[in-house]
């Protein structure tokens, strides 16, 4: 008798497909045959049940480890790729940006070229890559909504952020 391998339906030695599911019993190599003098045709079937369970999983570990492998190579590339594009815009910058010594922060300064009173909408135009009267507009709109907090906010940057040491200052 053979077993098949799919719904478990017993078939005839010589049966070329499942009674039940219709599966091609010749192409499976694993016959589930029960052979005379075993104690049990079940077992049997699981220990072969356990096999097979035990191949897929090499099988399906293989390729997670493949596609884990695909995975880290392609984190690597974008960031390379972002690596070059930060660094190509680093380098794009004049000597006026607000990068440190060793690239790794922006640093506000108050600006020398675009000052009026003490260079602070200046500076914060320049960390943001803006124009400084969009910026001088909006400081002034925040001196009167809420009232005192743009002044406020000003004297306080003018005291605390440095000048730019890039900058002519006279």
């Amino acid at each position: 008798m053979i077993y098949c391998p799919k719904c478990g339906k017993e078939n005839d030695e010589d049966a070329e497909y499942c009674i039940k599911c219709g599966i091609n019993l010749i192409s499976n190599k694993k016959s589930y045959k029960k052979k005379q003098g075993q104690s049990s045709s079940f077992e049997k079937q699981v220990e072969d049940f356990a096999e097979e369970v035990e191949q897929l999983g090499k099988t399906a570990g293989k390729k997670i480890e493949r596609g884990m492998k695909n995975f880290s190579e392609e984190v690597k590339n974008i960031g390379k790729k972002v690596e070059k594009e930060i660094s190509g815009n680093s380098k794009s910058l004049d000597d006026s940006s607000s990068t440190s010594e060793s690239g790794e922060y922006r640093r506000l300064y108050r600006s020398g070229k675009n000052r009026i009173l003490g260079g602070v909408c200046g500076g914060v135009a320049e960390y943001f890559k803006m124009d400084p009267t969009l910026i001088r507009i909006l400081w002034a709109i925040i001196v009167f909504f809420p009232p005192g907090l743009g002044i406020l906010m000003y004297i306080l940057f003018w005291i605390f952020v440095p000048r730019n040491p890039n900058h002519n200052w006279n």
